[in-house]
């Protein structure tokens, strides 16, 4: 899989999610359960930025690292903070050698490669997630989308479950993409 153009799509995805939000969803629920469609917003967009700051200085400072994850980056326009940090991303891991070498996030050191990998698999489903709770059709196609639930299996996102997701609802294999791409992040499809 070619993470930078995974990463390019499903970032594209969720900026046209957001933008299509109505002002007055934005308290409604989400599947992911600790989250409203704002809040989802706001951790994308969030991470996002936490995202850049780690690929560009190889780590986040502690007192910035606080700041951004733990507050609201939205302001009045969620489209214009999450484009604006989408940017901040998209050149960050489009920069010569941004996949070379490490990286240090909130859990731990990791090669950057894996880094990219946890943040395509957590922007595609939290795009599921805004889709569903926004109405709107997710224009991610199925091809990818297997490939992001390869991608989730194959890069241990056990050794995230209860930190970034939740435990795995167990399904049937023959379920739709979506569906299983759901339980395997936590949640009821």
């Amino acid at each position: 899989m070619d993470l930078i153009a995974a990463l390019d799509e499903v970032g594209t995805e969720f900026g046209r999610l957001v933008e299509g939000t109505k002002p007055e969803q934005l308290a409604d629920q989400t599947p992911c359960t600790e989250f409203t469609v704002r809040d989802v917003i706001n951790h994308v967009a969030a991470g996002a930025t936490m995202w850049a700051i780690a690929f560009e200085q190889g780590s986040v400072p502690d007192d910035q690292l606080g700041e951004i994850m733990g507050g609201d980056v939205l302001g009045d326009d969620p489209s214009a903070a999450y484009a604006m940090a989408s940017d901040r991303i998209q050149a960050a891991y489009h920069a010569d050698g941004a996949l070379d070498g490490t990286v240090t996030l909130p859990f731990g050191e990791v090669p950057r490669e894996a880094a990219l990998g946890i943040a395509v698999f957590d922007v595609a489903v939290h795009s599921w997630d805004l889709a569903q709770a926004t109405g709107q059709e997710l224009q991610i196609s199925d091809d990818l989308a297997e490939e992001i639930l390869v991608l989730g299996r194959a890069m241990g996102i056990e050794d995230y479950r209860g930190m970034l997701f939740e435990e795995e609802i167990i399904i049937i294999e023959t379920a739709p993409v979506w569906d299983r791409i759901a339980a395997f992040s936590g949640r009821a499809p």
